[in-house]
């Protein structure tokens, strides 16, 4: 680390600490100068539902109006498209592909390296940005992990055919497709779920993870009859003509009577087995609850409040599990405006965001750079191996190591310096004759909130570069400086959180 970059880090370490420390002393002491002035409605509704605030999201909002912009990002499929789709075309042409036809190329790494690269296009291009949001979060529910055996190339399918679909349908839909997914199916063992030697692999996620949870409500038992139940789902041969397709083997399947949850399977019922148990977990009120605990967290707090859980949940009962209906009780909450700053960013939505604010110039490979970044913060998409999903609370992504990555990839982008990204500082920072102006301009451009007293003096002696020890620019006046104020306005805690 050079000279510059080493005054960068430490002006960055300082300006956290003291960030926190002055929301911390104004807890105790009820200083208004002191804490984070809170977003606004809108601000806080755009930080939650998309990838990153963009001025054209800031202005849309502001003409529409909160509650019809929500309505408006849910009809997804009444949102064009097109043209992030004509560019994934080209670009990454596997993630369009048949089963027969992956199976044919034979070069796995470069399908899960094109999927990878297509789900980061799309949340930073992708108008369609809550959608984009709901197929991160139930990609993450329904985990698989990408490098287990044909899985690398099967999970290109399940995100195609199963989770886009169902993203803003029913989860009783999304369930039942996640059932029949090649790519579940083999990750969870059950290709090999058999009568007599049934593999219990697949049933025990389906209740622990997929829908009651841990503590739903089901038994040893009840997860020995569900495995029971889904003998024979299975994985057609690669050889045959329906190869990578989901497929049902009667001669493999149990056809004894079973009871789930105290409610008993007729023998004899084949595929409608599976397919019970689907319905009935999709409808329990462990799952209603499960689901919008899981929603609640991932949107509101780490620790959601239990009365929108609750009136989620009677939501998700009323309305078979209506995802649009969730996510507008949700949004529109008290409870959800009353948490602003209360969500750490996952490494995933830090970077799209801090993409997304500096509006940057991208050629083909920079994907490459963004994925290695993922990968050391720790959420390339589609790498985590157990099937719980990525951690969506802020205590397993606040390392030390995890902090120090995020100002380092910040100090990168805003000084041009990764492979294929480049930014106009100069335009983010407008025509502005003052560190003052600059400030401020960057503030609502970056961080589209107000500083609050402390905090933006900071940023101007640091522009001004009154600090004798910053060698950041010992010629030149404040404007050869902006790039490294981006860096720290990136890294600050007024960014860190939506």
């Amino acid at each position: 680390m050079d000279l510059q970059q080493r005054s960068l880090a430490k002006k960055i370490a300082a300006f956290a600490t003291l960030a926190s420390s002055g929301a911390d002393r104004a807890a105790r002491t009820d200083n208004p100068d002191q804490p984070l002035p809170p977003p606004t409605a809108d601000i806080l509704t755009l930080s939650r539902c998309t990838f990153g605030i963009t001025e054209a999201l800031a202005r849309q909002i502001d003409r529409l109006g909160r509650e019809q912009w929500l309505r408006r990002q849910l009809d997804w499929n009444r949102i064009d498209d097109s043209p992030v789709e004509e560019q994934l075309h080209k670009q990454t042409p596997t993630i369009y592909m048949s089963e027969a036809e992956l199976a044919e190329l034979g070069n796995g790494f470069r399908v899960a390296s094109q999927l990878k690269q297509a789900t980061l296009f799309r949340a930073m291009f992708s108008p369609r940005q809550l959608y984009e949001v709901m197929v991160e979060f139930w990609n993450n529910h329904f985990s698989i992990y990408h490098r287990d055996g044909a899985v690398i190339l099967l999970k290109t399918l399940d995100d195609r055919d199963v989770i886009r679909p169902h993203a803003l349908g029913k989860f009783r839909d999304l369930l039942h497709a996640s059932s029949k997914s090649p790519a579940m199916l083999l990750y969870l063992d059950n290709h090999t779920n058999v009568a007599g030697t049934p593999n219990e692999n697949y049933a025990r996620e389906l209740m622990e993870l997929h829908t009651l949870g841990v503590d739903g409500g089901y038994t040893e038992t009840d997860v020995q009859e569900v495995a029971r139940c889904f003998t024979g789902w299975a994985i057609a041969d690669w050889r045959s003509e329906n190869k990578g397709k989901f497929q049902f083997y009667p001669n493999r399947h149990d056809q004894g009577a079973k009871t789930v949850l105290g409610r008993l399977i007729d023998p004899g019922g084949g595929i409608r087995d599976g397919e019970q148990v689907v319905d009935m977990l999709a409808a329990h009120p462990s799952t209603a609850r499960f689901i919008c605990t899981k929603l609640a967290r991932h949107f509101v707090s780490d620790q959601p409040p239990q009365t929108l859980v609750e009136r989620m949940s009677q939501v998700f009962l009323d309305t078979d599990g209506d995802i649009p209906s969730l996510l507008e009780e949700m949004i529109l909450s008290e409870e959800f405006l009353a948490t602003a700053d209360a969500k750490f960013k996952r490494p995933m939505e830090y970077l799209m965001s801090a993409l997304r604010c500096t509006n940057p110039t991208l050629e083909r490979q920079s994907y490459a750079s963004l994925g290695s970044y993922l990968y050391a913060l720790g959420q390339l998409p589609f790498e985590w191996g157990p099937p719980d999903g990525y951690p969506d609370t802020a205590g397993y992504w606040t390392s030390t190591n995890g902090v120090l990555n995020r100002w380092n990839f910040a100090s990168l982008l805003a000084g041009s310096r990764l492979p294929g990204i480049s930014i106009d500082y100069q335009g983010l920072a407008g025509d502005n004759r003052s560190a003052e102006e600059t400030v401020d301009s960057l503030a609502h451009r970056l961080l589209h909130r107000r500083l609050n007293r402390t905090h933006r003096e900071a940023f101007i002696r640091f522009l001004e570069d009154k600090d004798p020890e910053n060698r950041l620019a010992d010629q030149g006046d404040f404007q050869e400086r902006i790039p490294a104020l981006i860096g720290l306005m990136l890294s600050s805690p007024y960014f860190q959180y939506r």
